[in-house]
């Protein structure tokens, strides 16, 4: 395991999140759910109806609570609103529906046909960088195999990933570095006096979403003026 810098080359910069937090544990654990679990990835729910929760075993450095991974840090050019939309068509309707005979109509108000216009933050971004203690040559097969897209809605063309880069890095910025707090970090009731940090509950492991994975954190600024250069660190 050594440090690691991981760096996501996007192919228009357009990603797809409506808090702008990119997770490489998060995107590591997909890549090796799809590897390992894809049945069970794609089509069902792990942790509910009975479905087992898989615990990933990721190419990371395990801290106890977390894996030492960072949050992904970039410069945001731009954001804007755009919206998906789901509305059944009422014309062909008849050709799905038995109205047994008498005259029927979609219900797109309500119930599981309901029509949808859902907005959906996209953000223009730069290369993302993240940072991590690992092993190097299996962070970067598991990335650049499996992870083509990046935040929401990959398959309508957000977040496409032009190429996954890891190199090595002289020091551990997985949880500090140089932007301060590098990752959702448990609060323990007082806050770095560097930056001002927003405090939210959180996930600090994947999978992000489980309550079990959740606890009040200071979450790292993610958005940023300018970036690491790749050729010598900042002191933190």
């Amino acid at each position: 395991m050594m440090p690691l810098k991981v760096i996501c080359h996007l192919l228009d910069g357009r990603v797809n999140s409506a808090d702008g937090l990119f997770m490489l544990d998060s995107i590591l654990a997909y890549a090796w759910m799809t590897e390992n679990h894809p049945d069970i990835l794609h089509n069902s729910c792990p942790g509910k109806d009975g479905v087992e929760l898989i615990h990933p075993t990721l190419p990371l450095q395990w801290r106890g609570a977390y894996w030492a991974a960072s949050a992904g840090f970039y410069i945001e050019y731009g954001q804007g609103i755009e919206y998906w939309h789901r509305r059944p068509n009422d014309t062909d309707a008849a050709r799905y529906v038995d109205f047994q005979g008498k005259r029927g109509k979609i219900e797109t108000k309500s119930g599981f046909m309901k029509a949808y216009r859902m907005p959906q933050i996209i953000r223009t971004v730069s290369s993302i960088e993240f940072y991590a203690v690992g092993d190097k040559k299996e962070v970067s097969r598991l990335l650049n195999r499996y992870i083509t897209n990046i935040g929401k809605k990959g398959a309508q063309g957000y977040g496409a990933v032009r190429e996954w880069e890891v190199i090595d890095w002289p020091e551990d910025w997985s949880e500090k570095g140089p932007y301060g707090i590098m990752r959702p970090t448990p609060f323990r009731g007082e806050l770095p006096s560097v930056e001002t940090y927003q405090v939210k509950k959180a996930g600090v492991r994947p999978p992000y979403w489980l309550p079990e994975n959740q606890e009040v954190c200071i979450i790292p600024n993610v958005r940023r003026n300018e970036l690491a250069q790749s050729t010598a660190p900042h002191s933190v």
